[in-house]
């Protein structure tokens, strides 16, 4: 898998390919995280962005606060992933 972009309300997120395997793994490891994985899956075979439902956004923030923990701390406060965690918490009016 290839480097990825997210659609979100306030524009694309970028996660490289690293990033995008890894959250690939963590949301197929779940049934209520399936859907979310199957999406990302069929926009990185069709080269094109991500866009989530809302439910799959829910999901994907999930899995992105028990990974990752609070946005703006750890390791990866400046990834890809951390981006699309605010992004995500944005747009679901969590932050």
């Amino acid at each position: 898998m290839r480097g990825l972009k997210v659609r979100t309300a306030r524009g694309m997120v970028a996660l490289n390919a690293d990033e995008a395997r890894a959250l690939k793994a963590r949301l197929a490891g779940s049934h209520s995280t399936q859907p979310a994985a199957e999406t990302l899956e069929v926009s990185a075979n069709a080269s094109t962005s991500v866009t989530f439902t809302e439910a799959e956004k829910t999901a994907v923030l999930a899995v992105l606060l028990d990974w990752l923990g609070p946005a703006t701390t750890g390791s990866h406060a400046s990834s890809g992933l951390s981006a699309l965690q605010r992004a995500l918490s944005r747009d679901l009016g969590e932050a």
